[in-house]
């Protein structure tokens, strides 16, 4: 096997808006998402590339904002990250940021800390208290809340009860992309839990509403750098209700 194809592994807890993985880090390419990404160096130092280059030293945590794109090495490093998206807290909207940068130390040392669901939710809600900007539009928040079978951006206006028009102005303000975006980052969120539960690669596909499992595996390169079987097969999995 070569560098460029090593796989990822390790573990992953998933609840709903967040997930803390502890990873040895495989092949990836540069990529960006909605979720907040807060990587810890556990064991060496990071090297982060993407539209600014810098090194993370072992103990310390960077942050990437929403829309930064980024890609973590070398290859082999332990890293914990945890993802965090506004479904985490109904009506929180996460401020955004150009660069990556460094997670204050008393953070980083909750973040190193956590060894459950409950103190990741923890950590994550105070995360969320110092980090928020300003609340999400409440109607496109409640819709979020309970997204069902939001397959298309139509569904989602008539749930929220908002026109097209005025969907489209209010999720580019609070998520920074088009409904259709938005909408991708839900799929693929179904999509990837119905993987952990255990099912194939097609039946995850069906999950998230994808037309196929090749059109599932694209969007998980896409948002998150790798594709399920070399990203994700090597994972243990724990579901956090």
């Amino acid at each position: 096997m070569t560098a460029s194809t090593a796989p990822w592994s390790g573990s992953i807890m998933l609840g709903t808006g967040w997930a803390l993985i502890d990873a040895r880090i495989g092949a990836s390419r540069p990529h960006s998402h909605l979720a907040h990404q807060i990587s810890l160096a556990v064991e060496q130092d990071l090297e982060i590339s993407g539209d600014v280059d810098m090194t993370v030293p072992a103990g310390q945590a960077v942050v990437f904002a929403s829309h930064v794109p980024h890609r973590l090495g070398p290859q082999g490093a332990m890293v914990r990250s945890f993802y965090l998206d506004p479904l985490f807290r109904a009506g929180a909207r996460m401020s955004a940021g150009s660069e990556p940068a460094l997670l204050p130390p008393a953070e980083t040392a909750g973040l190193g800390a956590i060894a459950s669901g409950d103190e990741a939710r923890r950590w994550a809600s105070s995360y969320l208290d110092r980090m928020s900007g300003d609340p999400l539009d409440s109607r496109l928040s409640s819709a979020l809340a309970n997204p069902g079978d939001l397959s298309t951006a139509r569904a989602l206006a008539d749930v929220a009860r908002l026109s097209p028009s005025r969907l489209r102005e209010i999720v580019g303000r609070d998520f920074g992309v088009p409904p259709a975006k938005l909408l991708q980052w839900l799929q693929l969120q179904r999509a990837l839990r119905a993987l952990v539960g255990g099912g194939g690669l097609a039946d995850a596909a069906a999950a998230g509403g994808f037309a196929d499992q090749s059109h599932f595996t694209r969007r998980c390169a896409q948002w998150l750098g790798v594709t399920p079987s070399a990203g994700l097969a090597a994972f243990a999995f724990e579901i956090v209700s």
